[in-house]
């Protein structure tokens, strides 16, 4: 008879090979607990975890299970998955030498007690608890990336999770032994930016510099050539060339270059015609493209130069109300249904206005009465956030005066059809056909209050 490694090993692998997602630390840890010769009931595994009950007796396990029973191809429990694994290990050992299976130490996720709880800023680490994945746009994802000249958009307003999602794209292709480079143009000079040659010349020895190449672009960018078709040449016959395994690159804040409307027009024209020559190159089949950019710049682009117009796009919503009570459970928060309703209410779903509620309601800094009542105020949890949309707003007078008419009105009003993408692409309202309506509490009473 295996041991419980080489079952616990089998499900991982059955999973991985099914799916291309490994099972989480957390589910490989409620499924030991299901058949250890004491088994433990949901609430003693919650309790040693430090999650809630309902986490995971209505989110982890349930998930678990039905995940299990689509890999393996029957019903699958808590009570049956000891003798359903024996009898997959028999099946295989009947047709034949079955793969053997690497004896290795399976790791035990620490519980929410040991953990350091993380404030909520930038993206969520890769080992994080703390990320809920966003079904069904991580499995698309990686389902498009290993197509041959892949191109991925993901757009979201500002800390959506969209660099969250990208680094785990990037962490998917490098477990399939691709080359990946992540580049910020946070990172690049406003000059560089205004100029299309240095902004590209900028782009390439980044790229080269991330891949662990030696820059070269003096033997391939050529003055009469232009930038452009300088940048392909260095791409084509040097980076992709000297590289043997697919190459994604993870292009981040591209929204950075919409203030130079004619340089964005250029480059992303020249992303688009990178994605026309896979269809017919080997050699351009290599590269895969993830561009991220925040949805408040709005920028008219023509559509038939547009990288945004083919491959897969993702937009991020906010949370439902299942990723809500996931989320909280791994704060080890058990929040009751007209709780949940109030936050849901309060922040409109919004992932890191819910993480912040959160981190403070964890840490019992204040109580959740008290967190929404202070919540647009100038000193509460969310002053830094909400400052930071008004300053915005300020320097975009359309755009505050439309929000002044949202927040004034009853009901959803209608708009005029540029400003109300600007507002929506800000995350500031929800759209219902041509009609604009604030998108949560919190951005209702804080505006109302300071656009009065």
């Amino acid at each position: 008879m295996v041991d419980v490694y080489e079952k616990l090993t089998l499900a991982e692998q059955l999973v991985f090979a099914k799916t291309g997602i490994s099972l989480s630390d957390l589910q490989i840890c409620v499924l030991r607990q299901s058949w250890q010769s004491q088994r433990k009931t949901y609430d003693q595994i919650a309790e040693e975890l430090g999650y809630s009950s309902s986490y995971i007796k209505q989110g982890v396990a349930p998930k678990l299970w039905k995940l299990l029973s689509e890999v393996l191809e029957e019903n699958v429990n808590k009570t049956n998955i000891h003798a359903v694994l024996e009898r997959k290990l028999a099946s295989q050992e009947q047709m034949g030498d079955p793969a053997p299976i690497e004896r290795k130490q399976i790791a035990v996720i620490p519980t929410l007690k040991s953990i350091e709880l993380e404030f909520p800023e930038g993206q969520v680490p890769l080992a994080s608890p703390f990320y809920i994945e966003r079904v069904p746009y991580e499995q698309r994802c990686y389902e498009k990336i290993v197509k041959p000249g892949a191109f991925l958009h993901i757009k979201a307003p500002k800390q959506m999770g969209k660099t969250s999602l990208s680094i785990r794209i990037l962490a998917f292709a490098a477990q399939l032994g691709y080359r990946t480079a992540s580049l910020n143009l946070l990172q690049a000079d406003k000059a560089t930016i205004a100029d299309l040659d240095k902004f590209l010349r900028w782009f390439a020895f980044n790229i080269s510099r991330k891949l662990k190449l030696e820059a070269k672009l003096e033997n391939y960018w050529h003055e009469d050539l232009g930038s452009k078709a300088s940048c392909t040449s260095y791409f084509q016959d040097y980076l992709l060339a000297q590289i043997k395994s697919p190459v994604v690159l993870a292009l981040d804040e591209l929204n950075e270059i919409f203030a130079h409307p004619q340089i964005a027009q250029d480059f992303f024209s020249l992303l688009r015609s990178w994605y026309e020559e896979a269809k017919n190159s080997e050699i351009w089949q290599k590269l895969r493209l993830v561009a991220i950019n925040s949805t408040e710049v709005y920028i008219p682009l023509n559509i038939n130069c547009s990288p945004f117009q083919v491959g897969l796009s993702i937009q991020l919503r906010p949370f439902s109300w299942e990723q809500v009570q996931e989320l909280a459970g791994r704060h080890g928060i058990d929040l009751a249904k007209d709780e949940l309703a109030e936050l849901m209410f309060l922040t409109g779903g919004h992932p890191y206005l819910l993480r912040l509620a959160l981190y403070y309601l964890t840490r019992r800094d204040l109580t959740l009465e008290e967190l929404i009542q202070t919540a647009d105020s100038d000193t509460g949890i969310y002053s830094d956030h909400l400052h930071r949309i008004l300053w915005y707003l300020q320097q975009h007078p359309d755009v505050l005066t439309a929000l002044q008419q949202v927040v004034k009105a009853k009901a959803p009003i209608k708009l005029e059809q540029v400003q109300a993408f600007k507002l929506h692409g800000m995350g500031l309202v929800n759209l219902r056909g041509s009609r604009a309506m604030t998108s949560c509490n919190l951005y209702e009473r804080y505006f109302r209050a300071v656009l009065s």
